[in-house]
């Protein structure tokens, strides 16, 4: 076997190689959290990350509605919370207002902690209490308590804790549950938890499925018409990946049937097809390698939106391929080094555009950056240095595109009407630059979900009166300060609450509290255990038929200081874990928060170190500005870098000028109809404006520079690489993503616009 045949064997074979590895070692992830969200500081990094798979993303919240007026029967809730336990990977199922383990810990550790945890403001309350009045309405409690359904309960503690001060924090622990299916007896509600990230989209499907499955086995009976409804990051999660993964299936499936079905038309030749599309197999699949090498993932947004890629990268095998079938076999492979330069300066140019894209701090365009340079700097080089070796007949004939001749003419014979006219609109569309409607809520760019987020609210009505989303945030440098520094917040909100600006607020108070406020409580206490106050005590007893001998002494030891890990080794750990965030660098406690007003909580909190008012929708809606902001610069950088570098390359700044216009009026006119439409523009709009460019300056420069010196010729080249650009950017529009959407529109008209103002703005005489 030659050489020749040899290196066409290896040529075919690289893409099935290549599969195989990809298949073996990416790894891809779909959920949009990772694609987008990224703080800009260490605490919105830890907090994106607990939004991703910490314990509160693991949670379902499952609520079980009747069809009639009948209230749910107790005993199917209870069946479908023992059956829901048994699927693989739920790590505990309960109701919010069941508090059996809370119970138990508090027999078996809060009983033991009163003297330390008893209160925020021990001063107070103490001094409230050892009066002859406070302590007789405390053994009044007291015997009422031990006359109660938890009573059991309130014995055990009280052996220990007297005076009861264990449950001093816990009259409203209630509230952090509130079910408002109380008042309404047609919902009852589950909280189901898994061990899985909620982001673990495969996993969390199989649960939800499971999950559908053992609620229609229970509810077949003929008295029984429940319905089941959930929501969480879960469902999010699977939701979102069956967006995506709908997506990359439809748009990979229609563009490559599409380009074959182009290419074909254009060349009308099988052995052409085979080539091109094997190198962009390889291109593709070294471009996907390439990018889990460097994250250890690959995005399935990335591959959606980088299977345009394919569209860009075709450009070069159409130029050598258009040009190289004019000459002879023996020739072919100058042919092609003769437009080597041209083809080198307009894929460094698309590579300059894709670079900005990843340093625009959208998390996403990292990867795309990556993803497109890696893909890019492949096909050039197999355009160059394998392509010529493999192209053996003249299997195809000269193509031509229809009316591209005919445009360039037109252009030519009507210059300075049509001048006139493009000068008006762009005159028009820098008059509406200044109407720019910029986008600021994130939330916009996702309507495909509208309908799970009215679902969540839904039943997030039925079951807390927490808002989502919503909390002060504490910072510290080690869970004793992150405490120390809540606690402080708490005398805040308390303060916000009296004033009517909040509602309630949700710490890790009464489960826990520095160890230096428990050593104040402690030293507190002790100092109010004098024999006087201990003989008001056995008389409070005395006077309410009370065991003396059993309750009447009051002994509250000095302990260790309660720590997190103990809290968090009790079945208290799933009613708090979601509010503290500990690692080895700092630690972050979420205060949430019931109604309030919002502004009100800014300013109480704007000039505290270490505690501020959170919103994760406000967190997108600044990720949002400052993508818009980035965008913009990056654009700026972008284009001052592709004009220096045509500015080396002719050394002439009108060849500059009008090589880079084609591109630039394209982006203009675009701007210039959202801003007369009124439509609202994010910075993907301006990471497609600067794609356009990065794109639509290859025309510039082929048709400047003309390579093979037959300038219809490179027009008709230009002219199917347009196509199949505007092609692969055109199936984006099929998406139901809202994002991949705005990519589609802008991309594919102006590269159809960049494409229609070359002969306009550059004179050429034309071949013929």
């Amino acid at each position: 076997m030659t050489m020749h045949n040899w290196r066409k064997l290896m040529f075919y074979l690289l893409p099935p190689l290549l599969a195989l590895v990809v298949a073996l070692s990416a790894n891809f992830k779909t959920d949009l959290s990772a694609f987008i969200i990224a703080g800009d500081n260490a605490e919105e990094a830890l907090l994106a990350n607990e939004m991703q798979a910490g314990a509160l993303s693991r949670r379902y919240l499952i609520s079980i509605g009747s069809s009639t007026q009948e209230p749910v029967s107790t005993a199917f809730v209870q069946a479908l919370q023992t059956q829901l336990k048994t699927i693989v990977g739920v790590t505990d199922v309960w109701s919010p207002e069941q508090q059996n383990g809370v119970s138990l810990a508090m027999q078996t550790l809060y009983g033991s902690y009163g003297g330390a945890l008893y209160s925020l403001d021990a001063e107070r309350d103490l001094a409230e209490l050892f009066t002859p009045q406070g302590l007789a309405h405390k053994a009044e409690f007291l015997k009422k308590a031990l006359l109660s359904p938890q009573a059991a309960i309130v014995k055990e503690i009280a052996l220990h804790d007297p005076l009861l001060l264990a449950l001093n924090g816990f009259q409203a622990l209630g509230k952090q549950f509130q079910q408002k299916s109380g008042a309404n007896p047609r919902y009852r509600n589950l909280i189901l938890e898994t061990a899985m990230a909620g982001l673990d989209a495969p996993q969390q499907s199989r649960v939800q499925a499971a999950i559908d499955d053992i609620f229609k086995r229970l509810n077949q009976t003929p008295q029984q018409h429940y319905q089941l409804e959930m929501t969480g990051v879960p469902i999010f999660a699977t939701a979102t990946q069956q967006l995506i993964q709908g997506d990359i299936a439809r748009i990979s499936i229609l563009s490559s049937v599409a380009l074959m079905v182009l290419f074909l038309a254009l060349f009308r030749s099988f052995g052409a097809l085979s080539q091109v599309f094997t190198l962009l197999a390889i291109v593709i699949l070294s471009a996907i390698l390439a990018t889990s090498l460097v994250f250890g993932y690959v995005h399935g947004m990335t591959v959606a939106i980088g299977s345009t890629l394919v569209g860009i990268c075709i450009d070069y095998p159409i130029h050598a391929i258009a040009h190289a079938q004019t000459a002879r076999p023996e020739q072919r492979t100058a042919v092609i080094a003769g437009i080597w330069p041209s083809m080198l300066l307009g894929g460094i140019t698309t590579l300059v555009g894709y670079t900005a894209l990843g340093a625009s701090g959208y998390p996403g365009f990292r990867q795309i950056a990556v993803y497109a340079g890696t893909g890019i700097v492949v096909a050039l080089l197999l355009t160059r240095f394998i392509l010529p070796g493999l192209i053996t007949a003249n299997e195809g004939r000269p193509f031509k595109v229809p009316l591209v001749a005919g445009w360039a003419a037109f252009c030519q014979r009507f210059r300075p009407w049509l001048v006139a006219v493009l000068l008006l609109a762009i005159g028009v569309s820098v008059f509406g630059l200044g109407q720019l409607h910029w986008l600021e809520d994130m939330q916009e760019l996702t309507p495909e979900l509208n309908y799970l987020k009215e679902n969540d609210k839904r039943i997030r009505e039925r079951m807390v009166s927490i808002e989502p989303g919503r909390f002060i945030l504490v910072t510290g440098s080690d869970t004793e300060t992150a405490l120390q520094k809540a606690e402080q917040a708490y005398t805040v909100l308390e303060e916000l609450k009296q004033r009517g600006a909040l509602t309630e607020y949700f710490g890790l108070y009464p489960w826990l509290l520095s160890a230096k406020k428990q050593q104040q409580n402690s030293d507190l206490l002790q100092h109010y255990l004098t024999l006087e106050n201990q003989q008001l005590w056995r008389q409070a007893l005395g006077r309410q038929g009370l065991s003396v001998s059993h309750l009447g002494r009051l002994d509250y030891p000095e302990l260790k200081p309660l720590t997190l890990p103990e809290v968090f080794a009790t079945p208290v750990k799933r009613l708090i874990d979601s509010r503290v965030i500990a690692t080895g660098q700092e630690t972050v406690v979420m205060i949430w928060l019931a109604a309030h007003q919002p502004e009100a909580l800014k300013a109480a909190f704007g000039n505290r170190e270490g505690m501020r008012y959170f919103s994760q929708r406000d967190l997108l809606n600044n990720m949002t500005k400052d993508y818009t902001g980035r965008a913009q610069v990056m654009l700026s950088a972008g284009l001052v870098l592709i004009i220096a570098m045509l500015i080396v390359r002719y050394k002439s700044v009108l060849k500059t000028a009008q090589t880079l216009l084609p591109a630039v009026l394209a982006g203009l006119l675009i701007l210039g109809v959202w801003s007369l439409s009124g439509a609202a523009i994010s910075f993907l709009h301006l990471v497609g404006f600067l794609l356009v460019v990065s794109i639509c300056v290859d025309y510039g420069i082929f048709y400047q520079e003309n390579p093979g010196g037959n300038i219809t010729l490179t027009y008709q080249a230009m002219a199917a690489s347009m196509l199949t650009s505007a092609l692969a950017f055109g199936c984006l529009g099929i998406a139901d993503s809202t994002s991949l959407k705005i990519l589609a529109s802008v991309i594919t008209l102006g590269i159809l616009l960049g494409f229609l103002f070359c002969p306009l703005i550059i004179r050429h005489r034309q071949s013929q």
